[in-house]
């Protein structure tokens, strides 16, 4: 070090201690000339408001996979434009209107939902655009991620004025009952990995509630792994966000002994009424915050140490955590004297409780594709010395797993695709003529008693892709998430079916009653309006079995794109239905390719805008990975 440095920092060195020693003297010199109250401590966190779900499509549950755990949040809307929040920050608004408010219907198999007659308010397991359409998800989940590929539901408690049951319609109309707050029978359910999956949600009285759920799986070293609780919160009655009242609370202190000594601590005891608030209290020494504890079970307690000598209005206030759920309120100051001696500065309060820990998103996945060595070409290798033409089926079979007849835009135009995905990970969008949809012995079923003439009456056997999910089955739905946002909707038809039987596509109320949407019985075509951002399942139901051929149309924005969609029904061979292709693929016996000059010329062009096309899919895809 130079002199001059060494000098500098002696300097400083003085300097410091000079300052010190005069802010002994100052801080000796102010605690004798005034009374010092305790330091002040933190606030308690401001309020927020939830995120209110009242007239959206919404995964409550939608379950991620990462780092060895299970994380839960809750997704809201469809396909790209949907966003991720926690469930603790919503709420969600099922209305009260006549659409939701409903009786009991006098039927057997409906009477764990009450006494006939009864009311009850019922989110519906199929999409009605004026009220919330709430689901659960395991599609963050990769097959292979966890044992046994599923995850289990439970439904550990339920707080509110009256009961919950959560049950969708089965093959045949039946209800399947999944959650009740008063049936342990119904409690917990397990579900594939790369569901998608609704329900009916019935609540039997207006009000708020909150149903805790958690999930749990099996990870592959045998460990179980847990999300631990997730608590949904629900608001039952209004008409629009602006009729969810916050609760009014109430704020008392108990008032701690009238004087204490200088320098002893002072407890400070909180009650809030109703003991279900959440939030924090704020205790205070005038306008002054002493520090902040949370509300637990309605009582919230702090110790004050460091008061002055002198008197002190001590008061709490509470602090909601959601402004959506409850008021704030405050307790009346009590008054509180200091005694001692010299007035002394003991500036300390206690310690400020640490925040309340906070969710943390779990990461977004990433697909990585491994880099691909292709084989050397060995100079020696034999030269083929004969040609034999080759045909092979192109395109897959889908016999089971999700999988939706969509209309998405490509070069901004309309056209229509299956979104495949069964194969787990990114969808795959293919063309309807590279598909055939399987339905095998699993999709067999009985027709019920009621108004199902369109389907042969009771007792008929017909095949069918069930509205909830089905395994050995295609769970098939329709799909207009990619279709833009024009606002405008996709009028979907079905234009012709050519197969040994008829075919119709409905869908089931709550209560098991068929709305037929499409039905080669009564003559073609039927047509069906579908908002865009709409995902949807229904029953397709064929009648015999055989080969079967729907020819679609999808109309946006006075474009139409039609597609034949292929079905192999009951014993028939699904891949005598994909399509062929031939290939030679093979050189001449002395080496030269057999056709030369112009007649190359057609497969030359073709080759080069094949190239051209796999170029922009490879493209599309890098992008959709980056974006997922």
């Amino acid at each position: 070090m130079s002199k001059s440095a060494d000098l500098s920092l002696h300097g400083r060195r003085r300097f410091g201690a000079v300052l010190a020693a005069v802010g002994v003297l100052v801080a000796m010199l102010g605690s004798a000339a005034v009374p010092v109250s305790a330091a002040t401590g933190a606030p308690a966190p401001p309020s927020r408001q939830r995120t209110v779900l009242n007239d959206v499509h919404t995964d409550l549950l939608f379950v991620d996979h990462a780092d060895g755990g299970l994380d839960v949040r809750t997704r809201i809307g469809n396909g790209d434009e949907a966003t991720f929040a926690d469930p603790a920050d919503v709420l969600v608004q099922l209305f009260d209107t006549d659409a939701s408010r409903l009786a009991v219907p006098d039927l057997p198999d409906y009477a764990f939902l009450g006494a006939a007659g009864d009311p009850m308010w019922l989110a519906p397991e199929i999409q009605d655009y004026a009220l919330v359409w709430p689901g659960w998800s395991t599609e963050g989940i990769e097959p292979g991620a966890i044992a046994g590929d599923s995850v289990r539901f439970h439904l550990r408690e339920v707080r509110g004025p009256g009961r919950v049951e959560v049950f969708a319609s089965g093959p045949v109309g039946e209800p399947l009952r999944y959650f009740s707050s008063t049936d342990p029978a119904y409690t917990s359910g397990s579900w594939p990995v790369m569901t998608h999956a609704h329900a009916n949600w019935v609540f039997t009285a207006l009000g708020r509630y909150v149903l805790t759920f958690e999930v749990t799986a099996t990870h592959p070293d045998g460990r179980t792994i847990s999300s631990g609780p997730v608590e949904v919160a629900w608001f039952v009655g209004g008409t629009s966000t602006a009729d969810i009242p916050a609760t009014p609370t109430s704020t008392s202190l108990t008032p701690p002994r009238a004087t204490s000594a200088a320098g002893e601590p002072v407890t400070l005891a909180a009650t809030v009424e109703p003991a279900g608030a959440d939030g924090w209290v704020e205790f205070l020494d005038g306008d002054t915050v002493l520090g902040h504890e949370p509300v637990t079970a309605g009582a919230a307690t702090f110790t004050a140490t460091g008061l002055a000598v002198g008197g002190h209005q001590l008061a709490a206030r509470f602090v909601p955590r959601y402004s959506t759920d409850f008021t704030p309120s405050a307790a009346p100051a009590v008054a509180h004297q200091v005694t001692g001696g010299s007035p002394s500065a003991a500036p300390s309060s206690s310690p400020v409780p640490s925040s309340t820990p906070s969710r943390t998103a779990a990461p977004e996945a990433t697909t990585t594709t491994p880099a691909t060595t292709l084989p050397a070409t060995s100079t020696a290798a034999p030269r083929p010395t004969s040609c034999a033409p080759t045909t092979r089926p192109s395109g897959v079979v889908i016999s089971s797993g999700h999988a939706d007849v969509a209309v998405r835009l490509e070069s901004g135009r309309p056209v229509t695709r299956i979104k495949d995905g069964t194969g787990g990970g990114a969808p795959v969008w293919r063309p309807p003529s590279d598909v055939v949809f399987h339905l095998g012995d699993a999709a067999t079923a009985t027709v019920p008693a009621g108004p199902f003439d369109f389907l042969g009456g009771q007792g008929a056997k017909v095949w069918q892709v069930p509205q909830t999910q089905k395994a050995g089955v295609p769970w098939l739905g329709w799909n207009t998430e990619e279709a833009g946002q024009s606002g405008g909707p996709v009028t979907w038809r079905l234009t012709g079916v050519d197969g040994p039987g008829t075919v119709a596509v409905f869908e089931y109320d709550a209560f098991g009653q068929p709305k037929v949407i499409f039905n080669s019985k009564d003559g073609l075509p039927d047509s069906l309006d579908v908002p865009t951002g709409t995902h949807a399942h229904g029953n397709w139901a064929f009648t015999k079995p055989g080969a079967y051929r729907l020819s679609f149309s999808h109309t946006l924005g006075g474009t139409t794109a039609t597609s034949v969609v292929t079905f192999a029904v009951g014993g028939t061979d699904p891949k005598t239905l994909l399509p062929r292709t031939t290939s030679t693929g093979c050189a001449a016996a002395d080496g030269r390719l057999p056709r030369t000059g112009a007649a190359l010329s057609p497969l030359i062009g073709a080759g080069a805008a094949m190239v051209g096309a796999g170029g922009v899919l490879v493209a599309l895809t890098y992008r959709r990975r980056r974006t997922t």
